[in-house]
């Protein structure tokens, strides 16, 4: 691998005009896929494409919540500043919504691309029965939109020049991913402005990329009546004449003092907008009003704390006149006190085992008086709210009567009903697991395709072929059939599970470890289970439904011998990918968007793959089709071998399954009669299996 110094963006950075006087300032932020919309264009029936124009650059109105205002987004369309490679390929998917997590999201293709001499694109429909409404929709005018989703890699931030004016965030490092089929625009060209992220799919907010952005600042103050409050909060500058030799050094100086108070202004601005939202909170907490409307508040522009007690005022009054009958006060949800106080003991038992577990403030003010209480302390108080006396009752007693172990000690103590304690308990080890298990990283998520199976029945999952080739129907003559072949990969869900008893001696003892390294302990089992499971098909190379081995010279996807992770044997690997054909012959021209390794190649992979480094001669700087793959490492692939898979929307690779209705840890509770206590039972079914060879490679390698 070659040294590498510098990266493209820098690079093209480095060689980029300042304003004259200008002094940049950088930060980087994480930012997810931001969107804008146009017109569809010309429709052909016979080609079910589409023709448009995927962006003009124009400047549209975005809002920056960091440093609370308004900016006009500008894209810049020097072909220095836009990286294409996605769009060129030939297999960016024109979507809906945005939406990119299923198959049926994807209603076509880009096939044609291009940025000069100006942005336009060719998409093409799917043939797909679930696509023909929105087809013949687009046909009849009715979806009239197409957004286009883009990342922003690096921001030029222009300041006003006079009072009134708004920043200009100039994009001048920035990606197109794909097309998306929209209700509502979003551009100048557009009939209907969208807010920002109303036609983003919650999803996507799941992977964001980084953004730099360089403040562009003027080192010659405007004028007192045009100036920017940054401007205002700077030092004046020393128009005196100085002799040239301290012309640098007065010019350093002056942009550090500028970008000390820029710092200082982020800094008081982020401190008033905090006090800011937490006045508004308190104010919605004390009208009783949902956590919701406080979101609702804080996000209306120049909503003080002041103004939001007459917002909520106003509220609880329109609220009132919404319900004849009801006045404004019992407008609220009110909880049961009983049902509060058991949430709150279990809450607190939550929070000694893990503090950082709960971080609703109003649930957390509410566990507080029972957090320092231990566990004979919380059992006690069971025992009250089921309406009995456990004064004069032992430890040992009120474990037993808590767990309601004992029906002659329940009726000594006077208890009305049985304790809920153990509900308490089983309900806390219920969202300790679940937590748990969230937590725990699957590295296997982004390269596969998760499925749910109704049974465990065996699964027969039916991959359909390419369909024959069209025939030439001359005039007058009859359309012959379109037929498919397919195969079928089956597997069959599997149970797996344990069971955290959490005993008489638990309570006696006080003893936590129940509530957190024991459920820890199953969530991590149960996240280390799937992941061997998915794993354990690249590494075992299982046989497919054709009798052959998942990776098989016969499959054309596993290299003739090992070889060290290298720009060679990566085309070699994409180039296998490409020439993949279906059942039928016709060639699938797949690409690979993951390079998967275990940590042996971890550090060859980064630095085949990485955007952050540019070799020292132009003839060994990582090409683009390199740098797309996003490295996943997982230990339990050994050695030297490497994986290049495909992106699981375009073909099918390995499949996980869940169980419908329990997707994850599935818990069950009983008091239990062989042992003295609550059983919780962790039950987790899975399975995992390799669909289909083409968009899987391997790489011995070396």
């Amino acid at each position: 691998m070659p040294q590498n110094t510098i990266t493209p963006a820098a690079q093209r950075r480095e060689t980029q005009q300042l304003p004259l006087g200008a002094v940049p300032g950088v930060e980087i932020r994480d930012l997810p896929l931001q969107t804008r919309v146009q017109p569809i264009g010309e429709v052909n029936a016979e080609t079910r494409s589409a023709e448009m124009t995927w962006t003009t650059g124009a400047a549209v109105q975005r809002y920056d919540w960091w440093n609370e205002r308004g900016y006009l987004e500008e894209l810049s369309l020097d072909p220095a500043h836009v990286r294409m490679d996605r769009l060129l390929s030939g297999r960016a998917p024109m979507l809906n919504t945005h939406s990119r997590w299923r198959l049926n999201d994807v209603l076509g293709v880009v096939d044609v691309a291009a940025l000069e001499p100006e942005p336009t694109c060719t998409v093409r429909f799917s043939k797909r029965e679930d696509v023909e409404p929105i087809y013949q929709d687009v046909l009849d005018r009715i979806i009239a939109n197409v957004s286009v989703g883009y990342a922003v890699y690096q921001y030029e931030r222009i300041p006003p020049t006079k009072e009134g004016e708004m920043w200009r965030y100039r994009a001048i490092d920035w990606e197109p991913f794909e097309v998306s089929l929209v209700p509502v625009g979003a551009e100048v060209n557009s009939a209907v402005r969208a807010a920002d992220g109303a036609d983003s799919a919650p999803e996507q907010q799941l992977r964001t990329y980084p953004c730099q952005f360089i403040d562009v600042v003027r080192s010659t103050p405007a004028a007192a009546g045009n100036s920017t409050q940054e401007e205002r909060a700077m030092p004046p500058e020393d128009n005196t004449q100085q002799p040239a030799a301290n012309t640098g050094a007065a010019t350093q100086q002056n942009a550090d003092a500028q970008q000390r108070a820029l710092e200082q202004a982020r800094v008081e601005g982020g401190r008033a907008e905090a006090e800011r939202q937490t006045g508004i909170r308190e104010a919605v907490r004390m009208g009783g009003l949902e956590p919701a409307f406080a979101d609702e508040l804080i996000g209306r522009e120049g909503m003080t704390a002041q103004d939001a007690g007459l917002a909520v005022l106003r509220e609880i009054a329109k609220r009132g006149e919404a319900s004849s009958t009801r006045s404004a006060a019992d407008i609220q949800t009110i909880l049961d006190e009983t049902d509060r106080r058991r949430e709150a003991i279990g809450d607190a038992i939550v929070l000694r085992a893990n503090p950082r577990a709960v971080t609703d403030a109003p649930r957390l003010a509410a566990a507080r008086q029972y957090r320092g209480m231990t566990l004979i302390d919380m059992a006690r108080e069971a025992i009250e709210l089921a309406g009995g006396r456990a004064r004069g009752l032992s430890r040992r007693e009120i474990a037993t009567a808590s767990l309601n172990l004992d029906s002659d000690l329940r009726v000594r103590a006077g208890m009305q009903s049985t304790s809920d304690f153990p509900n308490i308990l089983a309900n806390t080890v219920r969202r300790t697991l679940r937590q748990a298990y969230q937590l725990q990283p699957r590295t296997f998520v982004p390269w596969t395709r998760m499925a749910t199976a109704p049974d465990f029945k065996e699964v027969a999952r039916t991959q359909l072929s390419e369909s024959t080739v069209f025939q030439k129907v001359k005039e007058g003559g009859e359309y012959k059939a379109i037929t498919f072949g397919d195969s079928a990969e089956k597997y069959a869900l599997g149970k797996y599970g344990g069971i955290v008893t959490l005993t008489w001696e638990t309570l006696v003892n006080d003893d936590l470890g129940a509530f957190d390294r024991i459920p820890f302990a199953l969530a991590a089992e149960a996240a280390a289970l799937e992941g061997d499971l998915v794993y354990g098909i690249l590494t075992s190379n299982p046989a497919m439904a054709d009798g052959t081995a998942l990776f098989h010279a016969n499959h054309g996807n596993l290299a003739a011998s090992g070889s060290a992770i290298s720009d060679t044997a990566l085309t070699a690997g994409r180039s296998a990918m490409r020439k993949q054909t279906g059942m039928k012959g016709r060639v699938l021209n797949l690409t690979p968007s993951y390079l998967v390794v275990g940590p042996d190649k971890e550090g060859e992979a980064n630095k085949y793959t990485s955007t952050q480094f540019v070799a020292a001669k132009s003839v060994d700087i990582n090409p683009a089709y390199n740098t797309s793959l996003e490295v996943v490492v997982d230990p339990r692939i050994p050695g030297n071998a490497w994986h290049l898979i495909a992106e699981p929307a375009m073909v099918d690779t390995i499949e996980y399954s869940y169980l419908e209705g329990e997707d994850g840890l599935y818990t069950e509770q009983r008091t239990g009669f062989e042992v003295d206590g609550v059983q919780v039972k962790a039950r987790h079914v899975f399975a995992a299996k390799a669909i289909d060879w083409r968009g899987l490679y391997k790489n011995g390698g070396a």
